[in-house]
């Protein structure tokens, strides 16, 4: 196409998303998992993220993690994001406005990771390909590439609905003066088709309640998720191959309970995949039986097999932090498609053993000699709850030391947007080289509590003068707005009150 955005939607910018898989740290963590060697990440490493959108989780990993990033992302509003958040942080980076094109063009380093999210499915064939050239010349041998996009066989059934909404939006069904108009114009035409029972609709159940569920997200997410020109679902195997071809194995997926497939795939299935011996065609036959609808693949150039002792060691070697106090962890988790239920006398000796000593980070070897459970369940609890984010792994603390600065300049740039609603839900921590979500008015608390408001009378007071200076009011769980300046700062007081309840952690977390 002749025109700079080649068909992708760019009348509003992209959400301010944050993806830990792109991390480098995780990556790694999660190859480590199933066994296989990754590289160190070092001072001298080199990072790429394409399609790096307003550029939050590329900026949050530059600042919080060894080495140099790179990245570009073809709309210049996205880029100029991505820069005033760099030139807050100071990290080692460099984003441009290119096209895939384009980029491959310049003189690159040899890169030890790559990250690709939610770009795959939504760009042309031609893109794909510069996609992975980049990786083909690149990506070092021993080097990480990740890759998340919509896949079949889990949208078969609701696809046409992406079909059904672009054309609505093509067509202007409905009016709307902006895009945002259009969009609800297009998912009112929706319902309205529904409601007509189409035939459809009874051989596609799920169709409706997909339908239902998009209401629930920002219009953003549904433009880009679903008006770009191309909208190319894949079958896992068909990216496999194509990877392949650009000299990138397949590993693993990012899914850290994966790696444990009776805890998610049922006898029958266990019993039927024991006798596929082709890791590709085991891979693919997973998506059919838990109907996966998105893919999370990490691919390596050059896959090396660790020995059990060898993977085991460097996994016990890491510290891990918690991210909740242990009574708030969940004892049940929501899996395809069900739910399935954590033996709590096993799950709670060793999520409060991680918040012993204000949640100081700790290693596995003293809680193994403790416990007398084996290495191998040790490690299958871990996978868990790093899988549901209550557990993350750590950095060293050399690391820690070097990348701390940067995180705290990138963090108060956030801090300080939060006060103009200008809001980032993610803070950079230095100790595990990802982030953590925190909203606008606990960003703002965060601030004033550094600031010296060190109780919730006081904090409360202090975020109510820039909330209402704002002309904004709070609300409640049911949406009820606060009228007086009694009701706002009873309402922040409480929510202060949760805040230092939360101090600990974030401490623990330098944030």
């Amino acid at each position: 196409m002749n025109t700079w955005n080649e068909g992708y939607f760019t009348e509003s910018t992209y959400t301010y998303g944050y993806y830990r898989e792109l991390s480098p740290n995780f990556m790694r963590w999660c190859l480590l998992l199933k066994g296989i060697a990754a590289p160190e990440i070092t001072e001298d490493s080199c990072h790429c993220e394409l399609g790096y959108g307003q550029g939050v989780s590329a900026n949050i990993h530059a600042a919080a993690s060894l080495g140099k990033y790179f990245g570009t992302d073809f709309n210049p509003a996205h880029a100029a994001e991505a820069n005033e958040l760099l030139k807050a942080s100071g990290a080692n980076a460099e984003f441009f406005e290119d096209s895939f094109e384009e980029f491959s063009k310049r003189e690159l380093p040899q890169f030890d990771s790559i990250g690709f999210h939610g770009i795959w499915t939504w760009v042309s064939a031609e893109n794909r390909r510069h996609m992975l050239e980049i990786a083909r010349q690149h990506l070092k041998s021993g080097g990480m590439l990740f890759n998340s996009y919509n896949c079949l066989p889990g949208w078969s059934p609701v696809a046409p609905l992406r079909e059904l909404l672009s054309l609505c939006y093509k067509h202007k069904v409905g009016g709307g003066k902006n895009s945002d108009e259009q969009i609800n114009s297009a998912l009112k035409f929706v319902d309205d088709l529904i409601a007509a029972v189409p035939a459809y609709i009874s051989a596609a159940p799920n169709f409706k309640s997909y339908a239902a569920s998009l209401k629930k997200h920002d219009a953003h997410y549904i433009a880009h998720e679903y008006l770009n020109a191309d909208w190319d679902l894949m079958y896992f195997a068909d990216v496999a191959e194509l990877c392949q071809n650009a000299k990138l194995d397949f590993a693993t997926n990012a899914f850290p309970i994966e790696t444990n497939e009776g805890m998610y795939l049922h006898e029958e299935a266990q019993k039927f995949l024991s006798n596929v011996g082709n890791p590709i065609l085991r891979e693919q036959l997973i998506d059919y039986f838990i109907n996966r609808e998105f893919r999370k693949d990490i691919f390596v150039r050059g896959v090396r097999r660790l020995s059990r002792t060898e993977a085991y060691e460097k996994i016990l070697s890491m510290r891990y932090v918690l991210t909740k106090p242990a009574a708030d962890v969940p004892m049940k988790i929501n899996i395809y498609p069900g739910e399935l239920s954590l033996n709590e006398e096993l799950y709670r000796p060793l999520l409060e053993y991680f918040e012993k000593d204000n949640f100081r980070p700790k290693d596995l070897r003293e809680y193994i000699l403790k416990s007398k459970l084996s290495v191998a369940a040790i490690i299958e609890f871990i996978s868990v709850l790093v899988h549901m984010e209550h557990v993350m792994p750590c950095q060293s603390e050399e690391v820690v030391k070097q990348v701390k600065k940067s995180c705290e300049r990138l963090n108060a740039h956030i801090c300080e947007r939060a006060t103009f609603g200008r809001t980032i839900l993610f803070l950079a921590s230095p100790l595990t080289g990802s982030a953590v979500e925190i909203g606008r008015v606990q960003q703002i608390f965060l601030a004033q509590y550094k600031a010296g408001n060190k109780t919730p009378d006081k904090l409360a007071a202090a975020a109510w003068k820039i909330i209402s200076r704002n002309s904004e009011r709070m609300m409640n769980e049911d949406k009820k707005v606060f009228q007086t300046p009694e009701e706002n700062l009873a309402h922040l007081k409480t929510l202060a009150e949760r805040f230092f309840k939360r101090l600990p952690i974030l401490k623990a977390l330098l944030v």
